[in-house]
C-alpha cells in the first residue's frame, strides 16, 4: 500500500497557502507577539514533515510512525497554531472580505457551539476512541485514503479542542482559567490509558499490512502505544504548565487591580 501523491500536494499547497497569508497578514500590527508568530510557523513545520513526504507515506504501513502523526498532530501541533493567534489576526485581517467572512463564521450558532470546553473535550475524546478502538481504526491502517482522513480528523479536533482553554484568540465563550486547567488535566487520562492498552496489550487491536506477522505486528503495536503514554504525557504537562502560568498571572493581576 502507498499514499497517493496527490495527498502530499493538498497538504503542502494547504499549508504552504495558510503560511504564506499568515505572513502576508504582518501579525505584529495585530499584537501578536514574536514568540506566538514562532509558534505558529513551528506547528506549519512540523505539520510539513508529519503531512508532506517520507513520514507520511511510511506511517501506512507502520503503526508507530502513524502515533508520531498522532500525537504530533492532535496533541502538540494545533496547540502550536492556536498560540500563534491566527483567528486573532483572521479577524482584524486587511482583507475586509476575509474579515467579514470570519466574522459572519463566528455569529453562527452552530459553530460557536463547537468550542465550547465541554464539547471540544467530547469532540477530541471520540476522535481519540474511533482512530484506536473502532472499524475506522483498522480501515486506517488499510487504506491509504482513510488513513489520510484520519490525519485530517486529528488536525481540526486538536483545534476545537485547545482552542477554547488557550489564550492568544477571540473567544466565543468566556472559560475560567481554572477549568482550563482541569479540562487539560482530565484530558491525560483518556490519553495515556490508550497509549497503555496499546502497549499492554498481547494480541493485535488493529489491522496490519499484509505482509506484516502477527509478532510483528504486536511489537509495532507496543511501540506506538509506548509513544502516545510518554510522548502525551510530555506534552500534557507542557500545556498545563503553561495554562496554570496564566492562572497565576491573571490572579495576581485581579490582586493587584483590588489592591
Amino acid at each position: 500500500m502507498s499514499v497517493s501523491p496527490l495527498w502530499d500536494l493538498f497538504f503542502a499547497a494547504a499549508l504552504v497557502a495558510k503560511a504564506s497569508w499568515y505572513y502576508s497578514e504582518h501579525p505584529t500590527l495585530h499584537g501578536v507577539s514574536k514568540i506566538r508568530q514562532l509558534s505558529f510557523y513551528l506547528g506549519m513545520a512540523l505539520a510539513f514533515i508529519i503531512l508532506v513526504g517520507p513520514i507520511a507515506h511510511a506511517a501506512i504501513n507502520t503503526f508507530w510512525i502513524h502515533m508520531i502523526q498522532h500525537v504530533g498532530l492532535m496533541m502538540l501541533i494545533s496547540p502550536l497554531i492556536i498560540l500563534g493567534s491566527p483567528i486573532k489576526v483572521l479577524v482584524n485581517s486587511k482583507d475586509s472580505r476575509v474579515k467579514k467572512l470570519i466574522l459572519g463564521i463566528g455569529r453562527n450558532v452552530l459553530i460557536r457551539q463547537l468550542f465550547r470546553p465541554e464539547v471540544g473535550f467530547l469532540i477530541f475524546l471520540t476522535i481519540l476512541i474511533l482512530t484506536h478502538f473502532s472499524p475506522l481504526a483498522d480501515a486506517g491502517m488499510v487504506n491509504p485514503n482513510i488513513h489520510e482522513f484520519e490525519l485530517a480528523l486529528f488536525l481540526v479536533g486538536g483545534f476545537i479542542y485547545y482552542y477554547p482553554v488557550m489564550s492568544g484568540n477571540p473567544q466565543p465563550f468566556n472559560v475560567p482559567y481554572a477549568a482550563r486547567v482541569l479540562s487539560l488535566f482530565a484530558m491525560m487520562l483518556p490519553e495515556t490509558m490508550t497509549g497503555f492498552f496499546l502497549y499492554s496489550g498481547n494480541k493485535l487491536l488493529h489491522e496490519v499490512p499484509m505482509k506484516m506477522t502477527e509478532k510483528s505486528g504486536i511489537a509495532d503495536q507496543r511501540q506506538g502505544g509506548a509513544i502516545m503514554w510518554a510522548m502525551g504525557m510530555l506534552i500534557d504537562a507542557i500545556w498545563i504548565s503553561m495554562a496554570a502560568y496564566e492562572w497565576i498571572a491573571n490572579e495576581k493581576r485581579n490582586a493587584g487591580a483590588d489592591d
